[in-house]
């Protein structure tokens, strides 16, 4: 049996490479045959291969599943064929490499002396992930100190020119009650520009309109090229009207308080930054069903150790920056196919130590469940630099590090075995500590469910994670109902990432 699974393993470690040479020169029909070998070697060596061994035989079916999906792609996306050629060989080859390290580790331990408990190594893989996410997140509770509109204001006579940015297309009443709340402050040196994004109905600019005696200021825009993203290009049209020496840019979908403007400013200017974004405080949702994509949307800022990264947590709700800054940097000519493009910004700004990134209760964030799917699909492909090995890899952490201690905690109990229960016991705990923390920092309240939902909320993310990949290669990817896969997957091979 061991010669069945050792050759079994060559063989299926020599098909991916054979496959991918094939494709490469446009043998598609050959490379589609041989790519489900992949798929099939793997599935055989999970049979035959010994009890001790099966672990990492799963392992090499997963990946070879995601190396079948790399090779379909080749042949089915939309994506220009040259540049697929380009990503097709690079993410082949680092799974690959993926699956020959995992297959020789399993035949390391196979023939050395050495013992492996798999359920202990699970364990102690699960408590780092959950140690590490429940870190992150508690850093980030208190570097993030939910702040109050009380702090010092400063002075009318020493605060800068601001200028308010909202693209809007196809709004209803969010819009409406959006600019009430803004005009509703009492700042002095106000102006505020609403960009009608091609609307396809009516009702978009006549609300612009009816709050031009109120001083805002209707913008149509204009055309834009496949070189950028609409809402892009929405931002770089508010960004050459505005004025302002500092710029605020939000959604139509965020309420603020009556000194929300001043105060964000004032932090501002008082912390000498050049950039700040806000965590806003988001409505419980009352159906339960709705309580899953937003704090999952805040895990991905929060969740991971940015920071360390260099890659700080930003979020598009609500995020005010120096004028001078953005066109210093490019304006968003730089990103114009970026999805997140505050995210770039925040990048720049933090190499100087000038980006500050917080929790306020003063604004108000209020995104139908529908819309936060969505931008859930949207964004995350992306997150993952659009390769299919980053998905593979995120997909196994959340499996082995989070999903798995649920399953080792249930076999530790049945089994009676008191390590194993021990360690998956801790890690449960970190995780749902964790989870909670995330909820309420989302909802701005103490919520718990989070300790006992957050395997349902991990199922979710690997489905998010891999649907979006999915919709980004084959399907259609909606930005206000207009297609984005094509201009986000478009990039230059030199700029992924």
């Amino acid at each position: 049996m061991l010669l069945a699974a050792s050759a079994l393993l060559l063989l299926g470690l020599f098909v991916p490479l054979i496959s991918y040479n094939i494709a490469l020169f446009k043998r598609k029909p050959l490379s589609v045959i041989l790519s489900f070998g992949i798929v099939i070697f793997s599935i055989s060596l999970v049979i035959v291969s010994p009890t001790n061994l099966q672990f990492f035989s799963i392992l090499l079916l997963i990946i070879a599943i995601y190396q079948l999906f790399n090779l379909y792609r080749f042949n089915k996306s939309h994506i220009n064929l040259k540049h697929l050629r380009l990503i097709t060989q690079r993410s082949g080859f680092r799974l690959w490499a993926f699956q020959l390290g995992i297959a020789l580790i399993s035949l390391f331990f196979y023939y050395s002396d050495l013992k492996l408990n798999i359920e202990l190594v699970l364990g102690v893989l699960c408590d780092f992930f959950g140690f590490s996410l429940f870190l992150s997140i508690w850093r980030s509770r208190n570097i993030t100190k939910r702040v109050s509109s009380s702090s010092k204001f400063i002075a009318s006579n020493e605060l800068p020119t601001l200028s308010v940015a909202i693209p809007a297309r196809n709004e209803s009443e969010s819009l409406l009650n959006c600019l009430a709340s803004i005009l509703k402050n009492d700042y002095p040196k106000l102006e505020v520009f609403v960009l009608d994004d091609s609307s396809t109905d009516r009702k978009t600019p006549q609300i612009i309109r009816s709050f031009a005696h109120d001083g805002v200021e209707f913008i149509p825009g204009k055309e834009f090229s496949d070189q950028w993203l609409a809402k892009n290009w929405a931002y770089q049209q508010l960004l050459e009207a505005a004025n302002g020496e500092l710029i605020l840019f939000c959604g139509a979908d965020v309420r603020l308080s009556e000194d929300s403007l001043r105060f964000l400013v004032s932090s501002l200017v008082s912390r000498d930054k050049q950039m700040l974004s806000v965590m806003p405080n988001n409505e419980l949702p009352v159906s339960f069903r709705q309580r899953f994509f937003q704090p999952l949307r805040y895990a991905w800022e929060i969740g991971i150790p940015r920071r360390s990264l260099r890659r700080p947590p930003v979020l598009p709700t609500c995020w005010l920056a120096r004028r001078e800054f953005l066109n210093n940097n490019g304006g968003f000519k730089a990103v114009r196919r970026r999805i997140s493009p505050e995210s770039y910004f925040a990048k720049q700004a933090l190499k100087a130590d000038g980006y500050s990134f917080f929790r306020y209760a003063g604004i108000l964030s209020q995104k139908p469940n529908s819309e936060q799917f969505e931008t859930s699909v949207r964004l995350r492909y992306p997150q993952l630099h659009r390769q299919v090995e980053s998905v593979m890899f995120a997909t196994l952490v959340e499996l082995l590090g989070g999903i798995a201690s649920l399953a080792l905690l249930v076999l530790a109990i049945t089994s009676f075995n008191l390590p194993v229960l021990m360690i998956s016991l801790i890690a449960y705990i970190f995780i749902g500590v964790a989870f909670s923390m995330l909820l309420s920092l989302t909802y701005q309240k103490t919520i718990f469910s989070g300790f006992f939902l957050w395997p349902l909320y991990l199922a979710l993310d690997i489905y998010l994670m891999n649907f979006s990949m999915w919709r980004y290669e084959f399907g259609v990817v909606l930005w206000k109902e207009r297609s984005i896969a094509p201009s986000v997957m478009h990039h230059d091979i030199r700029t992924i990432g």
